[in-house]
């Protein structure tokens, strides 16, 4: 091994990786983090390039911005002139009277008076036409025209150059400008303040003459309404000459309730006349029966005039009573007096019954004594001269009763138009008394007021957050570059990244010259080849094959120094190793391995030769080399196409423990799968930082396509801190320091 330190080549320490890991798809990208740590400097170019632009374009051209605000205030409360009482007024949503009046303020109207004050001033924040407009339309040969001031007031409203707000809880609507120039944005702000104070009060003046004008309206409406009614109670009233017929009416009612009570009286005299004709008509030879006797009695006291016309007056009574208690006061005279009577003539009702009951006994008993004929002609007489009186009495009763409840109704009705009246009068008296207040509130203080002209509220500097932003920026741009950058890189640089994205086991790495101090390089290769070593052995039951082809994508991936070196460990380690120079287009082994030139080789064995003859010893490692020349090497595809080489390489390779095969490069020549159909397993090399994944991908697939066994890869020149045992070095730098200091201890002993 100390033979190969000479050399200039690629070494590598190894990390073993999962076996199982599914490879990845081609178009997924490598570690981000990684990638664009590896294009450290292209990150860091971008982002001095965009920020030695952008900070002094930001700084020098970019001017802070003043927020400027005035401020109106609407008074939500105000006090009464006349009793200095605080009242709402007419607003009953004060928060949405505000957001109205904030809207008004961006009216057109008001946005009109604004662009007619400062029409004269020009002012730079309000410049009608951008320069780039105007260097096009002169460009164009064509007029310039100017558009409206408000419309640009409008387009500065509309892009929230100038806002209007109304917070909640608060009395105040705030008119603020962003702009570059102070002074002239407190002259637009104050434009707006005194033009919608102009517009408001205005607006305020006719809402409460609009208000007065309907008020007085609604007067003249309820006055005619009144004087109708009037003339409708006078008409009603006109027959009797009062409205009052309460009096007239209980006269009324008093004189129906004698007549009822005459009729009362007549019915009960006939209904005994009636009784007695009865009873001198029949004869009395035996006893009336008991029930018969109780049924006649009965009869007697039913066929009672009194009786039967105070039943009546009863129904009809409470009748009229249901009716007045429909339509009057529960403390009215008139109800509380019919009620009285009611209840008297139910008391009547009780004492008729009475007297008629004792009336029919008397009857009785002194009928049953008198049996004349003559008494019953006088009876009979009587009782059709009493029919007469009763019939003229019941036409009389008549009569007055349909006067009495006409006389109701019209009461009635008078009532209802009063009630009406007065219902009238009383919403004419509460017009009246608002029209009063309102020509009087129409001398308070005005509710809109100013309560501070336009000043500066703050001051937007947005330069830092910019320069923030832009170094923010510059960061990421420099990140996303470099890490396209590193993406489009398909070169491979760690090996766990052809694992994940090839799928290919990584058997080992070696770790690149410029990454281990030289000191340390022998104990480093030594390690690196012994990790391979085991890999080999443990990637298979049957161990490291006895025949193993190296083999790389291309050119120049360290793929001859790979075999020297893995060949040189394994003779080292005390097997019997045969290395057979392979590439006979380009035959490196025995330039390295400082051979004797024109020496026998390859091409003289496949040719017959003795082995023997042609195989060089190296005495140091015990390592047997078959080398090749370049004298043809158009005949090195044709001799190993001979069926004869093959069971040759074979025949060798039973002397041998093991045989290992150095090949052209699998995509540059068709050498490498003749080789790899020889041998009983293939190794790929692969440089790190020049072999690309697509390479390595296709030169696995072509071996795999001839069926042949591909035992992994081994990528060399690695940095050391992804090789497999990247902590060795300190480890054999702790030792080679310990084992200094212990050599000068034993020479200052010695001295």
């Amino acid at each position: 091994m100390n033979e190969l330190e000479k050399y200039d080549d690629k070494v590598i320490g190894q990390e073993l990786v999962n076996f199982d890991t599914p490879p990845e798809s081609d178009n997924e990208s490598p570690n981000f983090i990684l990638g664009v740590l590896r294009r450290w400097h292209i990150l860091l170019l971008t982002s001095f390039v965009i920020c030695a632009i952008g900070l002094p374009a930001i700084w020098f051209l970019i001017k802070p911005v003043y927020v400027v605000t005035g401020a109106i205030r609407i008074a939500p409360i105000l006090a009464d002139i006349l009793t200095d009482a605080r009242d709402r007024g007419d607003i009953s949503d004060y928060q949405s009277f505000m957001n109205t009046q904030a809207q008004m303020i961006t009216s057109s109207q008001v946005i009109q008076r604004v662009a007619d004050e400062l029409q004269d001033k020009n002012l730079s924040i309000l410049e009608k036409q951008s320069l780039v407009s105007r260097i096009k339309q002169k460009l164009k040969g064509t007029q310039i025209k100017q558009p409206e001031l408000s419309w640009v007031l409008k387009q500065k409203i509309i892009n929230g150059v100038i806002s209007v707000s109304a917070p909640r809880n608060n009395e105040l609507i705030e008119i603020t400008m962003l702009a570059e120039n102070d002074a002239e944005a407190k002259q637009v702000v104050d434009a707006f303040i005194r033009a919608y104070k102009a517009v408001g009060v205005n607006s305020s003046t006719q809402e409460e003459d609009r208000n007065l004008s309907i008020l007085e309206n609604e007067r003249n409406v309820k006055t005619e309404e009144m004087e109708s009614l009037r003339q409708q109670i006078y008409r009603l009233a006109q027959e009797y000459g009062t409205d009052k017929l309460g009096g007239r009416q209980d006269m009324m009612l008093k004189r129906v309730s004698s007549l009822q009570g005459t009729l009362t009286d007549l019915e009960a005299a006939k209904m005994n006349i009636e009784s007695q004709i009865q009873l001198l008509e029949r004869k009395f030879d035996e006893p009336i029966p008991p029930d018969e006797l109780l049924k006649m009695r009965q009869e007697y006291i039913n066929r009672d005039t009194s009786v039967d016309i105070l039943e009546k007056n009863i129904a009809h009574m409470e009748q009229s009573l249901l009716l007045a208690e429909n339509t009057l006061t529960p403390t009215n005279d008139d109800l509380r007096l019919q009620k009285e009577i009611l209840e008297k003539t139910k008391e009547r009702l009780e004492e008729s019954k009475d007297a008629a009951n004792v009336e029919f006994d008397e009857m009785l008993t002194e009928e049953i004594s008198k049996s004349s004929d003559a008494k019953l002609i006088s009876l009979r007489a009587a009782l059709e001269h009493t029919k007469i009186y009763e019939q003229n009495l019941r036409e009389m009763i008549d009569r007055e009763d349909d006067r009495t409840i006409e006389l109701g109704r019209l009461q009635l009705d008078i009532q209802d138009v009063q009630n009406r009246l007065d219902m009238t009068t009383k919403r004419y008296e509460e017009i009246l008394e608002r029209i009063q207040d309102l020509e009087m509130q129409r001398k308070r203080p005005a509710r809109i007021s100013v309560h501070y002209n336009a000043d500066i509220a703050s001051i937007r500097d947005r330069r830092k957050k910019l320069s923030f932003g832009l170094f923010l920026g510059a960061m990421i741009c420099g990140t996303w570059l470099a890490y396209l950058r590193d993406k489009a890189d398909k070169r491979l640089w760690v090996p766990e990244d052809a694992a994940k994205r090839i799928g290919i086991k990584i058997i080992g790495t070696t770790t690149s010259l410029h990454a281990v101090k030289r000191s340390l390089l022998p104990e480093q290769i030594i390690e690196d080849y012994q990790t391979i070593r085991a890999n080999l052995e443990l990637s298979s039951d049957e161990g490291i094959p006895r025949i193993l082809v190296v083999s790389s994508p291309g050119m120049r991936e360290g793929k001859t120094t790979f075999s020297v070196n893995l060949a040189t460990s394994l003779a080292e380690a005390g097997k019997k190793v045969l290395l057979i120079d392979g590439d006979m287009r380009k035959p490196d082994v025995a330039r390295l391995l400082n051979l004797p030139k024109n020496s026998m080789g390859l091409q003289n064995v496949l040719s017959g030769m003795q082995i023997e003859r042609a195989v060089h010893s190296m005495t140091s490692t015990g390592l047997d080399v078959l080398a090749a020349d370049s004298y043809d090497p158009s005949e090195g595809y044709e001799l190993l196409a001979l069926p004869s080489t093959a069971e040759m390489i074979k025949k060798i390779s039973q002397k041998y423990d093991h045989v290992i095969i150095d090949t052209p490069p699998v995509l540059s020549f068709p050498d490498a799968l003749m080789w790899a159909k020889i041998g009983n397993a293939v190794v790929l090399t692969s440089f790190a930082g020049q072999t690309t994944f697509p390479e390595l991908k296709e030169a696995k697939e072509r071996l795999m396509s001839v069926d042949v066994k591909v035992l992994g890869a081994v990528v060399t020149s690695v940095e050391a801190e992804h090789s497999y045992y990247h902590h060795s070095r300190d480890y054999y730098a702790q030792r080679s320091r310990a084992r200094r200091a212990r050599n000068k201890t034993l020479l200052s002993h010695d001295s």
